[in-house]
């Protein structure tokens, strides 16, 4: 399993279609923050998108697919000076719905699905950490990508589907979407010098990244990793240090932890997780687990 699969495995994804709208007239919806990452899919139409703290709009057209990583406001509407339709507060929730708002003289002029997604496990990941405040994948770039427009055309075919299994459909669907926006996304980074993304570029260090997670409960040192990668201690931590933004075995704990959080959630007795984690007891996880959680994994377990 490579690194990118496995923190997206970790973070156990649920996507979820919300609503599908219809405006036959002027329209302005105004999202509030919300604690879930939103989505939306303009399949008819062209507008603005406003986003909190950010002075200029981006252009929306027909096709386009909108991902809020952090569930920043924002507004969506056909013109700037468009009056207010909707304000609404968008989280992940089991329920859809179809909105129409009407107008006697007037034909259709946008179609808007919008949704979440919501992690069971979002924890300290290092891939939610370095999103942006949008993912925006215009509908023409989308069409160029194999698959993509696939999805989001089946998408919008299910949302008006009465069929049975539809909502399972969706589900299934919209995860698959998240995972298609990061990959785009991923790609549109080449050039990024430092972080994350650019640590699974650079050989060495997306070599010990992966070291890191396929062997968690190894006692890995820096001296270690960095021979394993073919190269020097000093040279090997500073690259890493620098192109992470944390020092490998700082970044070996975060990982650990996330790791101990699913283990809690499924259940996983203490003593088996502090083994399978690489911890000399079982006292010396629930330290170190406390140190970087702020509470005692019992207390997790029963209060998440």
């Amino acid at each position: 399993m490579d690194v990118l699969t496995d923190v997206l495995h970790s973070l156990d994804l649920k996507g979820w279609l919300s609503s599908r709208t219809e405006m036959t007239t002027s329209w302005r919806f105004e999202f509030a923050a919300s604690q879930d990452m939103i989505f939306h899919i303009l399949t008819f139409g062209g507008g603005y998108l406003f986003i909190e703290g950010e002075r200029e709009p981006l252009r929306i057209e027909d096709g386009d697919v909108m991902l809020f990583p952090h569930g920043h406001a924002h507004i969506l509407c056909d013109e700037p000076a468009s009056p207010l339709t909707q304000a609404v507060c968008l989280n992940y929730e089991a329920y859809r719905e179809h909105r129409l708002f009407p107008s006697e003289n007037e034909g259709t002029k946008m179609v808007m699905l919008c949704g979440a997604f919501h992690f069971d496990q979002p924890g300290d990941s290092p891939l939610l950490h370095c999103l942006p405040k949008v993912i925006h994948i215009p509908g023409e770039r989308g069409r160029m990508e194999h698959g993509f427009a696939d999805i989001v055309n089946f998408i919008a075919r299910e949302s008006i589907s009465l069929k049975t299994g539809s909502e399972v459909m969706l589900r299934r669907l919209t995860e698959m979407l998240f995972i298609q926006v990061i990959r785009l996304w991923i790609d549109q980074q080449a050039d990024a010098e430092r972080g994350w993304l650019a640590a699974l570029r650079d050989q060495p260090i997306s070599m010990a990244l992966g070291l890191i997670h396929q062997f968690p409960e190894q006692g890995w040192k820096v001296e270690e990793l960095a021979e394993a990668v073919a190269l020097s201690r000093s040279v090997f931590s500073a690259r890493f240090t620098h192109l992470v933004g944390e020092p490998p075995l700082k970044y070996l704990t975060r990982w650990r932890m996330q790791k101990a959080l699913r283990l809690l959630k499924n259940e996983v007795k203490v003593e088996k997780i502090a083994q399978q984690l690489g911890y000399e007891s079982e006292a010396a996880f629930r330290k170190a687990f406390k140190r970087e959680i702020g509470i005692p994994p019992a207390r997790y377990r029963k209060h998440g």
